[in-house]
């Protein structure tokens, strides 16, 4: 019997619950360890400069201060080191995970759409995207690293005073922050990669229709029913709000910006459902509480 076209939407839009709670638990475990770091370097960085300043001397001598930076030195150090290449391992774990759900998210789909089962034994691949993504974690770091080194100078600490240190702490979790967004990208590019590779096992005519996690932002919102080739692009620029979001790039598929949790599905035009037509249900579903102002449409 066909299937709906409502359960195979209430079908694809579980997906973004799984790409969350795998972002959470594996940027966590990515991110944790760093994020301690910094903040027991932070808390020993304060006590020292307490213990070299008084209520009239709001900044320590210059030889003090010289023996403090050069102690946050050290202390950065210590809490980066080896962190980048521990964050970069994390997430190409969880990438792969995302990969191998992906593929049975996929195939379940498929499976439904289609009336016959999907081929088996389809290879997991976490995809350039999400490979990307994670190699680039370290960089990253280091990079942060770098910027959190230049504003502990002792000009900067002398001109600020205890603002000025917690300047220094508070670059330093940007690597943090990049860690966490290095994860989530890796993760849903990984699964709209399972998508992809299944699609190209089902030959000629399939397609690969987004599907908007649900809140999705406008962005987001605006790629809802639309279709690609597997191998083709999403067209950058699309926004049911212009105004307030807008990502110019073309992209393969989601994410279409860090933390996105859209996933895409493979789609035959010719594979039939009940009720709404899907890429007009997913769209429907997208834009409520949006203004729409973007048609669903193919793409090339």
């Amino acid at each position: 019997m066909t299937e709906t076209s409502k359960n195979i939407a209430d079908l694809a839009q579980r997906q973004p619950a799984q790409l969350r709670a795998l972002e959470h638990r594996h940027a966590a475990i990515a991110a944790r360890p760093l994020a301690k770091a910094l903040t027991d370097a932070e808390t020993d960085a304060t006590h020292r400069w307490m213990l070299v300043t008084t209520p009239t001397q709001a900044i320590p001598s210059a030889a003090n201060l010289q023996a403090l930076i050069e102690h946050i030195r050290k202390s950065l150090q210590a809490a980066f080191y080896g962190q980048g290449a521990y964050a970069m391992r994390e997430a190409q774990r969880a990438a792969y995970t995302a990969a191998a759900l992906g593929i049975q998210h996929a195939s379940r789909i498929t499976a439904l759409l289609r009336g016959v089962p999907s081929p088996a034994n389809v290879p997991v691949e976490t995809g350039p995207v999400a490979d990307r993504a994670a190699g680039n974690i370290a960089a990253a770091v280091q990079e942060e690293h770098s910027h959190a080194l230049a504003l502990l100078t002792t000009a900067g600490l002398t001109a600020y005073g205890i603002a000025g240190v917690k300047a220094v702490f508070s670059r330093a979790r940007r690597a943090v922050t990049r860690i966490t967004a290095g994860v989530a990208v890796a993760i849903t590019s990984a699964a709209a990669n399972a998508a992809l590779t299944l699609a190209r096992y089902l030959g000629p005519g399939v397609r690969l229709l987004w599907v908007a996690e649900p809140g999705a932002c406008p962005a987001c919102a605006a790629y809802a029913g639309r279709s690609i080739r597997p191998g083709g692009h999403f067209p950058g620029g699309l926004s049911l709000d212009p105004a307030r979001t807008v990502f110019l790039t073309s992209i393969p598929g989601p994410p279409r910006h860090p933390h996105c949790r859209c996933s895409v599905i493979v789609w035959h035009p010719n594979w039939r459902t009940r009720g709404t037509a899907l890429p007009v249900l997913l769209q429907q579903l997208a834009r409520a509480g949006h203004r729409p102002t973007v048609p669903a449409q193919r793409t090339a």
